[in-house]
């Protein structure tokens, strides 16, 4: 399934010519306000087909095709249809330019039946059309659109804007010839974005001669490696245009440093097309990775700070540990056990836990001495 944007334009005084094509559900009319279309005759091998006119053809060619019209609100709609060129919205998304706009490309190319039709609530027409490829098309990708537009009648009497939406679809004419289907990496960056987050801007140029379809990822990982978050999904990257997206990527909970990394995965081969894959190994673009760093939320920073007092704390009890075992292994001294002296009484002889000579001679209980048995004592006051 393919998206592009929807807008709306107003017009002083008649119609309102929208920029952009947004099919919906393959199986479902391209619809904005209840009133929509889709290509009357879908191919099944290819479902990219249901939400847009895809053909390759040679120069000089004809192929007769079909809008079906569909009314799904509850009164009658007039509608215009018409053929227009297509143009690049922002971040190199699909567009269809204005009704009076020049056409030049695809737009020219086609020929409608009928250039309005009325249609009562719940019904549907197809509307025929001709696509006539001119003898001097150049080898590669042409886009276009066929457009379904509401009429609005002028009010009398009034002035102002008078609102009118329109919807469309998609029409790509390929002609065969040497195709190249190449992709380059533009850029990515990261950038700050709003509450505290940061926004992801990765752009992709497309060198070839026909759109490719491309499957864009950005990955975010904590700065030892673990994967924090993970965006993309699949997007058509038009002809000779730079596609850029804009993740959003929330405030990371703990803060520190992070790095994000860009990776774009497409079919090169000429075989494949729109909703056409070639089968073969799919190539692989990567960018650099991008390091930024986030404060941590304070909830986050509170956490952490009684992390690191309990782990200070937890280093100096250990510090304190060991200096005493350094101070035991170079003062301690080696003394006899004499007759009658057990672990209480010399403890309290050398003025030391029990439990410090138990631990220090490792001696298990009940603590047991022998007299003449070896055993580490403090020094002699």
């Amino acid at each position: 399934m393919e998206k592009f944007n929807s807008t709306k334009f107003l017009a002083m005084g008649g119609l309102l010519m929208a920029l952009l094509v947004v099919p919906l559900f393959p199986a479902q009319a391209i619809e904005y306000g209840g009133f929509g279309g889709r290509p009357a005759y879908p191919q099944p091998s290819n479902p990219r087909t249901e939400s847009i006119f895809i053909h390759t053809l040679e120069p000089g060619a004809t192929q007769e095709e079909g809008v079906l019209v569909v009314n799904n609100t509850a009164e009658p709609k007039t509608m215009l249809i018409y053929g227009a060129d297509s143009t690049p919205s922002s971040g190199g998304a699909f567009a269809c330019k204005q009704f009076a706009e020049p056409k030049t490309d695809v737009g020219v190319w086609i020929t409608l039946a009928k250039s309005e039709v009325t249609l009562e609530p719940g019904t549907n027409e197809i509307v025929p059309f001709t696509i006539r490829v001119p003898q001097s098309a150049s080898v590669g990708e042409h886009n276009g659109c066929v457009l379904i537009q509401e009429k609005k009648a002028k009010s009398e009497g009034k002035t102002g804007a008078s609102i009118s939406v329109r919807t469309g679809l998609r029409v790509v004419i390929t002609i065969p010839g040497a195709i190249t289907r190449k992709l380059e990496i533009a850029g990515f960056t990261v950038m700050p974005g709003k509450d505290g987050g940061f926004l992801l801007n990765p752009q992709v140029k497309n060198t070839g001669s026909v759109s490719i379809d491309a499957d864009a990822q950005v990955v975010t990982r904590y700065f030892f490696g673990a994967t924090l978050f993970t965006h993309g999904g699949q997007y058509p990257v038009l002809r000779g245009e730079t596609s850029d997206w804009n993740f959003e990527l929330k405030k990371p909970f703990w803060g520190g440093w992070y790095r994000s990394s860009f990776t774009v995965e497409y079919d090169e081969n000429p075989e494949a097309g729109i909703g056409v894959k070639s089968g073969k190994a799919l190539t692989r673009l990567a960018s650099h990775s991008v390091w930024f760093f986030s404060f941590p939320t304070p909830v986050a920073l509170v956490i952490e700070i009684l992390v690191l007092l309990a782990l200070a704390f937890g280093g100096f009890l250990f510090w304190l540990s060991q200096k005493r075992k350094r101070w035991i292994k170079e003062n301690w001294v080696s003394y006899e056990v004499k007759s009658g002296e057990g672990i209480q009484e010399l403890a309290k002889k050398f003025d030391v836990s029990w439990k410090l000579l138990a631990k220090v001679n490792k001696l298990k209980p009940p603590y047991a001495l022998k007299t003449g048995q070896q055993i580490k004592t403090p020094p002699a006051k």
